[in-house]
């Protein structure tokens, strides 16, 4: 069977500190190449809130992998992240062939549009023109 392309984003508990993250995130990478697969890029995008609590967390350590690797290889990585504690969720998606790699993004908090401020909801009020009716004028 061939090789397909993969992309596994894993969630690491924030106990682990950045320290522990780099090993997991090391140890990782080792199980996949010992299963054959071709590492393209790991991103580690650091600790980031989730959307949700997840095990009465609300924070977690985010690395992106993307790799090329063979079904089995897949299954055998999944299997072995289900077995480690420090593990908080993950999801792998098989990739198209000619998708683009995916972006390198950062730690830090995505940048705000121009124009965009923190308390500014976005496509939501009225123009002040707009809001005058036309006894008002």
């Amino acid at each position: 069977m061939a090789d397909r392309r993969y992309e596994s984003l894993v969630l690491i508990h924030p106990d682990q500190g950045e320290a522990g993250a780099k090993e997991l995130t090391a140890r990782m990478r080792t199980l996949l190449e010992e299963q054959g697969a071709t590492i393209s890029q790991v991103q580690e995008w650091g600790l980031r809130e989730l959307a949700y609590p997840i095990a009465k967390q609300r924070r977690a350590a985010y690395v992106l992998f993307e790799y090329r690797a063979e079904p089995r290889a897949l299954v055998e990585f999944e299997r072995n992240l289900k077995l480690m504690d420090p593990i908080v969720r993950f999801v792998s998606v098989r990739q198209a062939e000619n998708a683009p790699p995916a972006q390198m993004r950062f730690a830090g908090r995505p940048e705000r549009e121009e124009g965009e401020s923190e308390g500014e909801e976005v496509g939501g009020g009225e123009p002040e023109d707009e809001a005058m009716s036309e006894g008002e004028a």
